[in-house]
């Protein structure tokens, strides 16, 4: 599904990736932990074409791929568009008609109310807290069922109790067989992943390795 071989990329005078090689399979939920800065976003941005890597090879064979980021606010704070506006854009992107069918219509409504959003689908995304937005931005992820949901820190901005609520959800997704790449600065986040892999000074090795070496969630 994914497959990174010997992968290496740096901006000017700061390496981020050296060699590298990774995999995720179909059926897997990897977790990927790491230090601000060590190139976990880096990373995902190699996997989703936004960057190219100066050696090496990202093979992706699934193109059922939603990815959410850890951005918490809109790039427009005035963006004029309800919660269930933005989570149908997901069902219309790239055709003619911003028109849902009823089989649309009642599949937009089932999934706001699963992620607890049905309430509030008539607010301006606008006015949400980041975590609402977050939500928001899983649950138009989510419209298209994809294959593969790549998540950079969705939590940020959540309270507790909305965080709990996220992950629960995302352990949900990967038993529906939904695969998972997420980026976490948590490890208790991971507890249900598969695999967990550290990026720091330019490599990705499996986390246990790295608790060998001292690293655990303080560090992060």
């Amino acid at each position: 599904m994914i497959t990174l071989k010997d992968v290496s990329f740096s901006f000017p005078d700061t390496e981020i990736l050296e060699d590298v090689s990774f995999q995720l399979e179909d059926g897997e939920f990897i977790g990927i932990l790491g230090p601000n800065g060590g190139g976990k976003t880096t990373f995902l941005r190699l996997i989703l074409g936004l960057l190219k890597p100066q050696t090496g090879e990202v093979i992706v064979t699934d193109k059922r791929i939603s990815y959410i980021s850890q951005t918490t606010s809109m790039s427009d704070n005035n963006f004029p568009a309800t919660v269930k506006e933005v989570v149908q854009l997901g069902l219309v992107k790239n055709k003619p008609s911003l028109f849902l069918n009823k089989k649309q219509k009642e599949k937009v409504n089932n999934l706001l109310k699963e992620l607890n959003l049905y309430e509030i689908r008539n607010k301006l995304v606008s006015e949400l807290s980041g975590g609402q937005f977050q939500r928001v931005k899983l649950a138009k992820a989510l419209i298209n069922d994809p294959t593969l949901l790549i998540l950079d820190e969705p939590d940020a901005g959540m309270d507790e109790n909305s965080h709990d609520n996220l992950i629960a959800i995302i352990n949900e997704l990967h038993e529906k067989k939904i695969n998972i790449l997420f980026v976490s600065h948590h490890p208790d986040d991971l507890a249900k992943a598969d695999k967990i892999f550290f990026i720091e000074d330019g490599k990705i090795l499996p986390y246990e390795k790295e608790l060998e070496r001292g690293h655990h969630h303080a560090t992060l």
